[in-house]
């Protein structure tokens, strides 16, 4: 399973991205998922391909243009997405399809007849996304058109531009600054010190400048010699030592500052889930900005899915998974001093009866009642009592498989199916027994023969009549070699 669902289309469509190996990944993925393309295309009829395999993905696909969707790339991206985002300065282009070739001229009108066909074919992918008719988009095809981000939102063919990821750079390009304001402030004493927009070009201390009447003077303040802008002058304007100045400032245009965050976060210990139910876990704690998390490790037949920003994963159950299993997921937090990875245990409780639907409750264990008297049982009688039902459960279920396994068998000794098939329908019963009764179980009877061909005694008949029914067996031998 993909547990981050995402999906990176990256390279050449056909070459560096094989259609098979999408519809893999798509195969491994439940729930919502994120494509990401960064593609100048490749072969149309491997992206016609991967296409239709997210058309067909059962939940929402959400595409992310984070380079360029070219070409092929641009259709998989339009026709494909149910929501197709457009990352800041990324581009979209489209063209008419063509190809390479030689031959004759009936050769060449062909291969141009069939371009044109599988143009007008591109276009419609377009037209159904933005709602403009085929024909505009086969006019822009006849060249390449390159749309910007925003250009493609408002041409219709994407349905946004992801301003997250801006809005996360300045943020953390601000922080940077913002610390390093603080801390040039720090080691000159925090005196009035002016904001410093970048190292490269800090703006001069204000010059203070004396009065006479309405009549304003340039002249500098005692000890300053002339008005330029020098270390002695802004020595004596924050009230320090030129020589200890110099040396704060050569420390803090040398030194590189980081801003990190501190993840102190955990998820709760007393998460329960009934078996094929499913459960969302929330991290205790305020989640630092900037800190995304990801789910790397699940265990075996169970599902889980976290939210990026944040932290709260969603869990998903076997069914058959026993009440009481305790299992652990891993999470990691990205973003802090360091990648922070939480354990998030999970146990498995038994489904709830009528009784504590209604009442919300535990229901008491059973004991024998006497007269209106109350029996207490001891811990240990309550254990064994408890793992008493859990082999009953078991035992139901393994009945419930007997069962299932019996019919598929009653399936093949009535030549319905052939003994052969029997292991792809057993595991097709235990996946959807509807479907699998309807697939294999509604074969009519004898459809597989029985009997040894060439040793049955047959019916005393007339010569024609035992002819006949010799062909028959030959002929029905033949058919099911075909089958």
């Amino acid at each position: 399973m993909n547990p981050l669902n995402e999906i990176l289309i990256y390279g050449d469509i056909g070459f560096e991205v094989q259609a098979k190996d999408i519809v893999a990944q798509l195969n491994e993925c439940e729930g919502p998922i994120n494509v990401r393309v960064d593609s100048f295309g490749g072969d149309v009829y491997a992206g016609i391909s991967i296409l239709n395999a997210l058309r067909r993905y059962p939940d929402v696909v959400t595409v992310y243009v984070d380079g360029i969707a070219a070409s092929a790339a641009s259709f998989i991206a339009v026709g494909g997405a149910d929501r197709l985002v457009m990352s800041p300065n990324s581009s979209l282009l489209i063209h008419g399809a063509w190809s390479q070739g030689m031959g004759n001229s009936e050769e060449m009108a062909q291969l141009a007849a069939d371009l044109n066909q599988i143009t007008d074919n591109l276009a419609t992918i377009y037209a159904e996304k933005t709602g403009q008719e085929p024909s505009y988009w086969r006019e822009l095809m006849k060249k390449d058109t390159t749309f910007t981000a925003e250009q493609a939102v408002e041409a219709g063919l994407a349905d946004a531009v992801d301003e997250m990821e801006k809005s996360a750079r300045a943020e953390k390009r601000h922080a940077v600054m913002a610390a390093q304001r603080s801390r040039f402030a720090e080691s000159v004493g925090g005196r009035g010190v002016p904001e410093i927009e970048t190292r490269a070009a800090a703006p001069p201390p204000p010059v203070t400048r004396s009065e006479s009447g309405n009549e304003k003077t340039t002249t500098p303040l005692d000890g300053r010699k002339g008005d330029a802008m020098s270390i002695q002058n802004l020595a004596q304007e924050l009230g320090v030592e030129p020589d200890e100045l110099r040396k704060k400032l050569s420390g803090f245009f040398n030194e590189e500052v980081t801003v990190t965050a501190t993840i102190d976060l955990a998820y709760p210990e007393d998460t329960t889930v009934v078996p094929t139910g499913a459960v969302e876990v929330a991290p205790v704690g305020e989640v630092p900005a900037g800190v995304t998390f990801e789910v790397t490790e699940v265990p075996d037949g169970w599902s889980g899915e976290v939210v990026e920003d944040t932290g709260v994963l969603k869990v998903t159950a076997p069914a058959n998974v026993e009440p009481d299993t305790t299992v652990e997921f891993t999470v990691t937090a990205n973003g802090g001093d360091a990648p922070v990875e939480l354990i998030v245990p999970v146990m498995v409780k038994a489904a709830a009866t009528d009784s504590e639907e209604e009442t919300g409750e535990d229901p008491a264990p059973a004991a024998p009642v006497s007269g209106g008297d109350t029996i207490t049982l001891d811990s240990e009688t309550y254990a064994e009592l408890k793992a008493a039902a859990q082999h009953g459960w078991k035992a139901m279920e393994e009945q419930k498989e007997a069962a299932l396994v019996a019919e598929v068998d009653s399936w093949v000794k009535e030549g319905r199916i052939s003994a052969a098939r029997r292991t792809k329908a057993i595991a097709a019963m235990k996946r959807d027994p509807e479907a699998a009764r309807d697939i294999y179980g509604s074969n009519p009877a004898g459809t597989i023969p029985r009997a040894e061909i060439g040793y049955g005694k047959d019916v005393e008949q007339e010569p024609s009549k035992n002819l006949s029914a010799k062909a028959d067996k030959v002929g029905f031998l033949s058919r099911k070699n075909f089958h």
